[in-house]
């Protein structure tokens, strides 16, 4: 979404600077506004209530930056990006210039596809850009969080230290998400397993019984009568079933992505009983986590909120962020805006409490995010331990009625032969 920023004309020499920025609501802006520096451009976005993740000179650098967006075959995976910034911290430490880091880096890169978004980052910060500008022209492919700790540290000097922090940061959340995607990969894979060899036995290996039972004469039972016409239907209308399947996939998948789905889809995730406890002990890792990281870095609480709200994808954790935003704004403490909310635990919140107090907050909050994602981590093994032998017994029962429904007609079969 590109907005404008009117300007004040009796302000002399002018020039054009490029901003990306968050609105109040979590979502990124950009454009291209006429200002005397780029500090008033900033000052004038946070007037507005925008949060700034970047301001930059002349419009051909946005320009530029829109154009030589990486490509899908260059995307960077938040396991490159930890490394990477692993890479120019420790590099930047030593005393090695960013420039000569990143040269490093793209000669070193341990994926050839992530070589070329690393010599671009090169190419922008060996022409003088600074390196928060550079990662905010990747676009999406660079986390909001890791382009506000770079900004902090270029402001405060210490490159080096909050890179390392950046790299830390991406490693735990790409954990944490390997864990999330570990837990949903088995029961998947059963279903998915599980529905294909219903599928061969409909289509391949029913039609052949049908053939024996006819041929003898069998009388057939009900429950092989309905087996046997679910295999003629599945045969006689693959095309429509296969276009319904279509359908119903796509449907449901634009339904997810609008407004109501992505609501709906927060209940589910969130009011089950199993997969509830792991979406709500995920988003407190997540959240604190990363709250964490930002206060450390010097980021303003009002800032940083708003940075978080633009990294989640979930109605329910915006609406969390939203409100959050709001109490703080009316002038409560962080404490009082948790204690109204329902998505972190009571245990938690006293600590929140406790680190305000103490002003300790963002050791606090890393502490909590390292207990959540313990129990995450317990929470995951719980639900897989439960859900293995439940997923064996439900495909277990499926294959044993569909073997017992074709082996009925076989002693029907077995007396006509021996009569």
């Amino acid at each position: 979404m590109a907005t404008e920023i009117r300007s004040d004309s009796r302000t002399e020499p002018r020039a054009s600077f490029a901003y990306r920025a968050l609105d109040g609501e979590g979502r990124e802006t950009s454009g291209v506004v006429p200002a005397a520096s780029a500090q008033e451009v900033a000052r004038r976005l946070r007037a507005e209530g925008k949060t700034v993740l970047s301001v930059a000179r002349d419009e051909a650098v946005a320009a530029k930056g829109r154009v030589d967006a990486p490509s899908r075959s260059t995307r960077a995976r938040r396991s490159d990006l930890a490394g990477l910034c692993r890479h120019l911290g420790t590099m930047t430490e030593a005393g090695v210039p960013l420039a000569d880091a990143l040269a490093a880096a793209s000669r070193e890169s341990a994926r050839p596809e992530f070589r070329p978004f690393v010599e671009a980052l090169a190419a922008d910060v060996e022409a003088g850009v600074p390196l928060s500008q550079a990662f905010s022209r990747r676009g999406r492919d660079i986390p909001a969080i890791v382009v506000a700790l770079s900004r902090a540290a270029e402001s405060t000097g210490q490159l080096g230290p909050m890179l390392l922090r950046a790299s830390d940061h991406l490693r735990r959340s790409e954990r944490t998400v390997h864990q999330l995607r570990a837990a949903a990969s088995y029961p998947m894979f059963m279903l998915g397993a599980g529905s294909l060899v219903v599928l061969a036995l409909l289509v391949f290996v029913l039609p052949r019984f049908a053939k024996i039972y006819a041929e003898r004469g069998a009388e057939l039972p009900f429950a092989t009568k309905l087996l046997l016409a679910a295999s003629e239907g599945v045969r006689g209308h693959a095309l429509e079933l296969g276009i319904g399947l279509a359908l119903a996939g796509a449907a449901s998948w634009a339904f997810v992505r609008s407004d109501a789905g992505r609501l709906a889809f927060d209940r589910i995730r969130f009011g089950a009983p199993v997969v509830g406890r792991i979406a709500r002990t995920a988003f407190v890792a997540v959240a604190c986590r990363t709250l964490a990281t930002l206060l450390a870095a010097g980021i303003p609480l009002l800032d940083a909120i708003a940075i978080c709200r633009g990294l989640v994808r979930s109605a329910r954790a915006e609406a969390f962020w939203t409100a959050l935003d709001a109490k703080l704004r009316d002038g409560s403490t962080l404490v009082d805006a948790l204690r109204d909310q329902t998505m972190l635990p009571a245990t938690v919140v006293s600590m929140i409490a406790a680190g305000e107090r103490g002003g300790r907050l963002p050791e606090v909050l890393s502490r909590a995010a390292d207990f959540a994602e313990e129990d995450l981590e317990t929470v995951i093994k719980q639900a897989t331990s439960l859900l293995e032998p439940v997923m064996i017994l439900v495909f277990g029962s499926v294959l044993g009625a569909i073997a017992i429904a074709l082996l009925l007609p076989l002693f029907g079969v077995s007396k006509v032969v021996a009569g």
